[in-house]
């Protein structure tokens, strides 16, 4: 039974290939119209097929009709109703008390460590999370050869019914990853970065493309995980690898003394 939800956008993922959905976003955040902040995942959402003016951005106030998903059984996803989709404010961190605003449903959610949302994952199938690094001790970036397989490209090539003339989705040559520790006695986690944000970088930053690789480490790394920021990771898992965590997005306010 769908019922209306709010929430406040904290991961949009870079667009993936469906057979069954073809082009979808993972999205996922945090409900405010529960009696204490819990996380909410959206699937699917073909996000670059709505309209303009429907297209949220992060750290967005959106809310719109959704019911529990049928075939995806991880906790916190809903399979959404895009046509009663309502877009809101956007907590901006132009000033300190919108960080403050942020911080007021993000640090609720904080688990102990990625070792501990794994151990919460395997008692009771909790599948999102946000998770402070101890250590991060490096971004890693692989390069990925090839293309979309012949079947996920011939889908990434299908016009929209809406917009005909929206661009083919590209494939990312990279992998992205953070290797880091939670604590001195962690073995230490090293999780794929799936962020739209990040790949939106590596497309449209005009740069050659060994510097756009450094100038995205010098931010995702350098900057994001810098002592005087108080970082933190949303983690989600994958529905069909349960125990496999990726980084959605990074939480990165100043660090409060």
């Amino acid at each position: 039974m769908a019922e209306r939800i709010s929430l406040l956008v904290t991961v949009k993922a870079y667009p993936a290939i469906s057979q069954r959905y073809r082009e979808v976003v993972c999205v996922a955040g945090v409900r405010t119209d529960t009696p204490r902040p819990e996380w909410v995942r959206l699937f699917p959402v073909p996000f670059r097929d709505l309209p303009f003016d429907q297209r949220f951005k992060k750290y967005q106030h959106i809310s719109l009709e959704a019911s529990r998903h049928g075939t995806d059984r991880r906790p916190e996803t809903y399979r959404p109703n895009l046509d009663t989709l309502e877009v809101s404010d956007v907590l901006s961190t132009a000033r300190d008390r919108q960080w403050s605003a942020r911080r007021a449903l993000v640090d609720p959610l904080e688990v102990e460590s990625m070792c501990e949302a794994l151990a919460r994952q395997r008692k009771d199938g909790s599948s999102l999370a946000v998770v402070r690094p101890g250590e991060v001790m490096g971004l890693v970036i692989d390069e990925e050869a090839g293309d979309w397989s012949r079947n996920k490209a011939e889908v990434a090539a299908q016009p929209s019914l809406f917009f005909p003339s929206k661009q083919v989705l590209k494939k990312i040559p990279y992998r992205f990853r953070y290797h880091y520790r939670c604590s001195a006695q962690c073995k230490g986690h090293m999780q794929s970065i799936v962020d739209w944000e990040l790949a939106a970088a590596f497309r449209k930053w005009r740069y050659p493309e060994r510097e756009r690789l450094e100038k995205i480490r010098e931010l995702w790394l350098g900057k994001m995980c810098a002592e005087d920021r108080d970082t933190r990771f949303f983690v989600g898992n994958q529905h069909q690898h349960p125990e496999s965590f990726l980084v959605l997005g990074v939480f990165w306010p100043p660090r409060l003394d």
